[in-house]
């Protein structure tokens, strides 16, 4: 997800237009790893899907995001059976556009390669927020590589916590977890920490025999091993359900971070005493309760009556919802 959190404030669930229920609308959701585009009808019947690589212009460049979008689009349109020219809207959620000058040029390039009269730039953050409540007011926490929660009370005001990165954040990730792990081998091995059942597990990962080994592979190249770390969240997961309590306490915490930063949305919104969905999104979910009983737990002593559950729908879902939104259908 985006790196950069955007100051809280107005963000309108819909804005107002032609309540017109006719025509097609294009939602896109592109990230670090994949790009989808999805196409709805005026009913809003999904007519149409599309998926390519990659559009994260920080990650992937400028030129390279732009062709991963308009592949997508184009071969949702091909399923669709329609014209690039029949859309009356699109919302595009994309990561790396939530710095006013990267949002600027992504959505110029945008405008010259799809012909389309009105166009919503997001975040892939926030379309993941509409997919996940049906673009109702509440709140999603996304938890994958890295990690953000994001919400949206029911006078349209947004707010956003965590998302900084790896260096700077990403607290309950995938990273941070991995990050963790790593901590407990060589705590273990230095006799600082308990022994852990992660030791043999997470030198195999990275192909070394022994803690002293793990240094190299870990800062000669920082970019290339941060997706490594995060992985090392599987091999937590599976000594966490084997009973090891180095792993168990590291989960504890990782759930107690996404909380944290689910609260501080909550707080921010005002949304305390209200009745809402806290969805949640993302790899480090597939803990299961090892991770949502302690989330649950942190966010129910402050905000009781909310609902913490799946997704409603996937994120490029929730872009075609609000460019239907941008016509004025709900």
């Amino acid at each position: 997800m985006d790196a950069r959190p955007e100051e809280v404030g107005e963000h309108p669930v819909a804005r107002q237009g032609s309540a017109t229920s006719t025509g097609y609308w294009l939602g896109v959701d592109g990230g670090g790893t994949n790009c989808r585009a999805a196409i709805v009808s005026g009913a809003g019947d999904l007519v149409g899907e599309g998926r390519a690589d990659a559009a994260n212009f920080l990650r992937v460049g400028l030129e390279r995001a732009v062709t991963h979008i308009r592949e997508a689009v184009g071969e949702a349109c091909l399923a669709a059976g329609i014209e690039l020219s029949s859309i009356r809207a699109a919302c595009v959620g994309l990561a790396g556009v939530s710095h006013p000058d990267h949002h600027r040029r992504m959505l110029t390039a945008l405008r010259e390669v799809l012909p389309v009269s009105d166009i919503l730039l997001e975040t892939d953050a926030r379309v993941a927020l509409a997919g996940a409540t049906g673009n109702q007011p509440g709140v999603v926490i996304i938890a994958g590589t890295g990690s953000i929660a994001c919400g949206i009370n029911s006078r349209g005001r947004f707010a956003r916590a965590g998302g900084w990165g790896p260096t700077m954040g990403d607290e309950g990730s995938g990273s941070y977890i991995g990050r963790r792990a790593l901590e407990a081998v060589v705590m273990a091995y230095d006799y600082r920490g308990e022994p852990t059942s992660m030791m043999d597990p997470v030198l195999r990962h990275f192909g070394v025999a022994s803690p002293p080994e793990l240094p190299p592979v870990i800062y000669d190249s920082p970019l290339e091993t941060m997706g490594r770390i995060a992985q090392l969240s599987r091999i937590v997961v599976d000594a966490a359900r084997a009973e090891d309590r180095v792993a168990r306490h590291i989960l504890r915490d990782a759930a107690v971070e996404l909380a944290k930063a689910a609260i501080a949305v909550i707080e921010q919104l005002r949304m305390e005493a209200e009745t809402f969905r806290i969805a949640f999104v993302g790899g480090v979910f597939e803990a299961g309760n090892l991770i949502l009983e302690p989330l649950r737990e942190a966010i129910f002593r402050v905000a009781p009556h909310a609902l913490v559950a799946p997704p409603l729908e996937a994120p490029v879902i929730g872009a075609t919802r609000m460019a239907r939104a941008l016509s004025g259908i709900t």
